[in-house]
């Protein structure tokens, strides 16, 4: 009987909105931490950037593990000086095309601009606040890793940009349809093309490898980096 009046003691004791609460401590905590490792390759200024802070002008050769499409808005004119987290963003299997509509605006989205990427406003051309392009930058999301990585390496992500999207997916179209291969299987040689100004991926088929159970191990276990969110705030 007394450990019952203990237990409603200490419920009455708690918020009334814990909910609340909870989303509050957690924006503070926010403030407090720096953001989930995305173990991004970058690719500004046509150079890669690993992880850990090494720079090569490439070519890189890489086993392409997963990708997904990946699309982003952000409010307002880029300003590299000074750059925004988006507002919006959608990541998916299947891309805004196709017929099923299925990618949609992620859940944590803090400004949705459409329930769907397909009928988006902001995915028309001539929907960039400068330019006659896409308001929202349509994109891959790519899981690699070297060719010589073994269980303890750990998968990285690039993006593939809305002006390269053709290189990657007719490479991707290639594969399949002349050697019946999908990417996890095969040894990828990523370059820049030098005869463009700026910064476009190109994709080379280098051969089969002979790893596949670690490769493909790597890909179901990496799942939760290729679909990683986005921190999202509203428009001001």
């Amino acid at each position: 009987m007394g450990k019952t009046k203990e237990k409603a003691k200490e419920s009455s004791n708690l918020p009334v909105n814990m909910e609340d609460v909870i989303k509050k401590q957690l924006q503070e905590q926010k403030k407090h931490l720096g953001a989930l490792p995305s173990n991004k390759i970058g690719t500004g200024g046509k150079e890669f950037k690993l992880p850990d802070g090494q720079t090569s002008p490439g070519p890189m050769q890489v086993i392409v593990l997963d990708y997904v499409w990946f699309m982003v808005n952000y409010p307002g004119v880029y300003n590299a000086s000074d750059p925004k987290q988006p507002n919006c963003f959608a990541i998916g299997r299947i891309g805004p095309d196709d017929e099923s509509r299925d990618l949609k605006p992620h859940e944590s989205s803090a400004e949705p601009q459409h329930e769907n990427c397909k009928d988006c406003p902001k995915n028309e051309w001539g929907s960039a606040p400068t330019g006659a392009g896409k308001a929202c930058k349509n994109q891959r999301r790519l899981l690699v890793l070297p060719t010589d990585a073994d269980k303890d390496s750990e998968p990285m992500t690039i993006y593939v940009s809305p002006g390269a999207l053709k290189n990657f997916d007719s490479y991707v179209s290639r594969l399949a349809a002349e050697h019946n291969l999908l990417p996890v299987q095969v040894i990828t040689e990523i370059s820049f093309d030098k005869n463009k100004q700026y910064t476009s991926l190109q994709f080379a088929f280098k051969g089969k490898h002979d790893n596949m159970n670690l490769f493909w191990g790597k890909r179901e276990q990496s799942q939760d980096l290729i679909f990683r969110p986005l921190e999202t705030e509203k428009a001001a």
